[in-house]
C-alpha cells in the first residue's frame, strides 16, 4: 500500500485516509491511481459495507500539485502530464457514483479544486466546523475539473455555480450546508466518532438496496422519464426476490424496529 494512502477495515467499515499532511494531500498522478487501486480493492468484499474517506492534518484534499504543474509548464509537457493525470482522478469520480456501497466523505479541514469534488462525489458530507471548500480552478485558468462542470451544475442554479467556478471563492462549512452539500457540521473532536456512527448505521442497511438506488438515481439523471420508470418497476421486481426483502418485510410484520440485513 502506498504510504500516501492507508486502509483500515474494521468490523464491516473501511476507512481510506489521505496521508501526506504536510502538502495537504495533494492528488497526484501517483496517488490518484493508488486511491483508485485502493477504492476498487474493496468493492467485491463483502465484509465491507460501507466506506469512509477522509485526511489528515488540516487538509481533506488540497486538490492537484502546484509543483507538478510547474514542473510540467517549465519541461514544456503540461498537456501530457494533465492527461495522465485526469485518467485515474476522473474514473474514481465515476466510480463512486456507482460504487455499490454508501461512501461518507469525512471533511476534516481544506477540500479544495479536486480534493473538493471528491467530497462531493461521495454519498454523504460530513464536515468539521473547521472545514474549508474552494472551486480553485479558476485561479489556474483550468476548468472545474474531476467531474466539477457535473456535480455543480446539476445540484446548484446556474448562477450559484458560475459564482463557485469563476471567482473561486472559499466557502465555509455553514456556507455549504445551505447549499445543501453538506449532511452535518460536527465539532472537529468529533468528527470520526461521527463518521463511524453514520457508518455503523449504514452497514446495518440494506447494501444491495442502496447499491441499486444509486445506479437508478445515476441514470435517471439521463435517461427518459417514461424508460426510467420501467427500468424502475424491474428493479423493485428483483429487490423483492433478496433476502434483505424478506428480512424487512417480517420484521416490520413482527413490529421489530431493527431488522437485521445482510446485504444481499
Amino acid at each position: 500500500m502506498n504510504e500516501k494512502i492507508e486502509l483500515v477495515i474494521k468490523d464491516n467499515i473501511a476507512i481510506i485516509r489521505l496521508m501526506d499532511p504536510e502538502n495537504f494531500n495533494p492528488l497526484n498522478k501517483n496517488t490518484g491511481k493508488k486511491l483508485l487501486e485502493t477504492i476498487e480493492s474493496i468493492r467485491n468484499n463483502s465484509t465491507v459495507r460501507c466506506l469512509i474517506i477522509t485526511g489528515s492534518g488540516k487538509a481533506f484534499s488540497a486538490g492537484g500539485d502546484i509543483k507538478q504543474f510547474k514542473a510540467s509548464i517549465e519541461n514544456g509537457t503540461s498537456g501530457q502530464v494533465m492527461d495522465d493525470l485526469t485518467k485515474d482522478l476522473y474514473k474514481i469520480a465515476l466510480t463512486l457514483r456507482l460504487y455499490p456501497k454508501p461512501v461518507i466523505a469525512s471533511v476534516n479541514g481544506w477540500a479544495v479544486g479536486a480534493g473538493m469534488n471528491l467530497a462531493l462525489s461521495c454519498d454523504f458530507i460530513i464536515a468539521s466546523e473547521k472545514a474549508r471548500f474552494r472551486q480553485s480552478f479558476s485561479k489556474l485558468a483550468l476548468i472545474p475539473g474531476f467531474a466539477g462542470t457535473i456535480l455543480l451544475s446539476r445540484q446548484l442554479t446556474w448562477q450559484q455555480a458560475t459564482q463557485m467556478a469563476f471567482f473561486g471563492d472559499t466557502y465555509s462549512a455553514e456556507e455549504m450546508k445551505k447549499l445543501g452539500f453538506i449532511n452535518e457540521i460536527v465539532p472537529h473532536e468529533d468528527l470520526e466518532e461521527i463518521s463511524l456512527q453514520w457508518a455503523e448505521r449504514l452497514a446495518k442497511g440494506p447494501t444491495l438496496t442502496y447499491a441499486r438506488t444509486k445506479k437508478l438515481f445515476f441514470e435517471a439523471l439521463s435517461t427518459p422519464l417514461e424508460e426510467h420508470l420501467e427500468i424502475e418497476r424491474q428493479m423493485q421486481v428483483k429487490s423483492a426476490e433478496s433476502e434483505d426483502y424478506k428480512i424487512g418485510v417480517f420484521a416490520l410484520n413482527d413490529k421489530k424496529k431493527n431488522p437485521n440485513f445482510i446485504g444481499n
